[in-house]
């Protein structure tokens, strides 16, 4: 980590749902000319890798502390994922059942920092000295937050613009904030209700640029452009699923019903776009069950037919993958199963994840059955790490970084170590939506963010603003990189928690 001072503040701007090839192609027609200036004279990636489950969170949270989910009482962040059931082993004390987390729900979401646990730090807890400034941006403690006077990218901006210009209005020394977060929603909305190839869309992105140059502008009337640096980012990518299905009847069918986190009753719990994840009843509510458990589980309808829940997800239309844990993992080490079918005999394949270690120092090897799933045995990168013996997230990032299923042999794990995670996760990688939530069909869109593949994983990575920035271009990083990078920029030491790195020292 290189500790040279280059800039005194540094603004971070998340915008949301946006894949990096569309980002770049828009740049390239001329349609964002004020970002394709900050990217041409600054560094930037169109092979910026996002985390796995791609969701707004955990990716947009683990973007803003440069670390992932993990066993969150000792590593990393407590949000895995955008829903979640609040296990806990053992029970939380005056906690009657477990509750379930949903980030849509207002007032889930202003408990999120709390969320995260104490075992990570948002940019503005690591950044030293100095005053901090959140415009929307949710992940805001340590921050100062402002609301937009109108939920606009415009609006959103403009009250970075504001600070700027009059940074007594918000802070007593009148001193400009040394770290800066926005945070801009619109575009995802719009690409779950209309697509990435709707005008609208489209639109949203050019008047995120033009916003951009406003401020960029102001900065420099302010005096404050030569030693700022401006991050870009988003979250994640996104799709077009190829059907769209009602999945309620299937289990009204199977008598499995919902759970009720006020009475501890019901035997599941699931969110599915193209992705399900699957929370089941064990012992109680609050212990994930073991896997004889999930073979010969006893649904609370009156029938009370035993059910292999494998068997179960497996006849979801469209299935091409299941994740679940082993019995005996614990948060240093594990194995986690990849059970996958052959195409022509339907035949059922296991391929295996290993991992050993966390945060920083977690090391995952991936074990294919007959079958590679992930096809890295076909690409002579990957290939090699398919040695049986263990690799970072930096190992793996350069190995698969071009390719489906970038770093998910180190993401998985991660997801499935936090207390908080589902018990089985499932994808049809885009082939069917679902838009099920907590015992409803919710959405019939087929537009959506959550599969592993390359074009749901790959977002824009930009830093400009200051000329003390470097010129680089660089062929792939990830989502966590832009932390340590800022931090790096203003000469402060990031926390013990981040697993990104600067890309200075890329």
């Amino acid at each position: 980590m290189t500790r040279n001072i280059i800039v005194d503040q540094v603004i971070l701007i998340l915008v949301d749902d946006v894949r990096s090839s569309q980002f770049f192609d828009l740049i390239g027609k001329g349609k964002l000319p004020n970002i394709a200036k900050l990217a041409e004279s600054g560094i930037q990636s169109q092979n910026c890798i996002t985390s796995y489950p791609s969701i707004t969170y955990p990716c947009y949270s683990n973007i803003v502390i440069g670390s992932y989910s993990g066993y969150f009482p000792i590593e990393g962040s407590g949000i895995p994922e955008y829903h979640w059931v609040g296990r806990s082993d053992p029970p939380v004390a005056g906690k009657r059942f477990p509750i379930i987390r949903n980030y849509g729900k207002g007032n889930h979401l202003l408990k999120i920092n709390s969320d995260l646990g104490s075992n990570c730090q948002t940019i503005f807890e690591q950044a030293g000295k100095g005053n901090f400034l959140s415009s929307l941006n949710l992940i805001n403690r340590g921050s100062v937050l402002i609301p937009p006077k109108e939920y606009t990218t415009q609006s959103i901006l403009r009250g970075v613009e504001d600070v700027f210009k009059n940074p007594k209005s918000l802070f007593e020394d009148n001193s400009v904030p040394k770290v800066t977060v926005a945070y801009i929603p619109k575009t995802d909305d719009l690409m779950h209700n209309k697509g990435f190839d709707h005008p609208e869309y489209i639109n949203e992105l050019i008047k995120f640029d033009t916003s951009i140059g406003t401020l960029i502008e102001t900065l420099r009337n302010t005096g404050h452009l030569e030693f700022t640096a401006i991050g870009i980012i988003s979250d994640h990518g996104n799709y077009k699923a190829e059907k769209v299905h009602d999945l309620a009847p299937y289990f009204a069918e199977k008598g499995l019903k919902q759970y009720d986190p006020r009475k501890g009753t019901g035997d599941f719990d699931v969110t599915i776009g193209s992705v399900g994840f699957f929370n089941f009843r064990g012992d109680d509510w609050f212990h994930h069950p073991t896997y004889s458990q999930l073979q010969e589980f006893t649904p609370s309808s009156p029938s009370r037919r035993k059910l292999n829940l494998f068997e179960t997800l497996w006849n979801i239309p469209g299935v091409k993958l299941m994740y679940y844990r082993d019995d005996s993992n614990t948060p240093d080490n594990g194995v986690i199963y990849l059970e996958h079918r052959n195409k022509e005999t339907g035949k059922l394949l296991k391929d295996i994840i290993e991992y050993e270690g966390h945060g920083i120092k977690q090391k995952t090897k991936y074990i294919p059955d007959s079958e590679d799933f992930y096809k890295y045995s076909e690409n002579e990168k990957s290939a090699r790490l398919l040695d049986n013996k263990g690799h970072t997230i930096d190992e793996w990032l350069e190995a698969t970084n071009q390719i489906d299923f970038p770093i998910v042999v180190d993401q998985v794990p991660r997801y499935l170590k936090n207390p908080r995670s589902s018990d089985i996760v499932i994808s049809t990688l885009d082939e069917y939506a679902f838009g099920y939530e907590h015992g409803q069909t919710k959405s019939f869109q087929p537009y959506s963010h959550d599969i592993g593949l390359k074009k749901s994983m790959t977002v824009p990575f930009i830093i400009g603003g200051s000329p003390n920035i470097p010129k680089m271009e660089l062929s792939y990083c990830k989502t966590t990189d832009m932390v340590p990078s800022l931090l790096g920029m203003l000469g402060e030491k990031p926390h013990f928690s981040v697993v990104g790195k600067s890309v200075l020292n890329y």
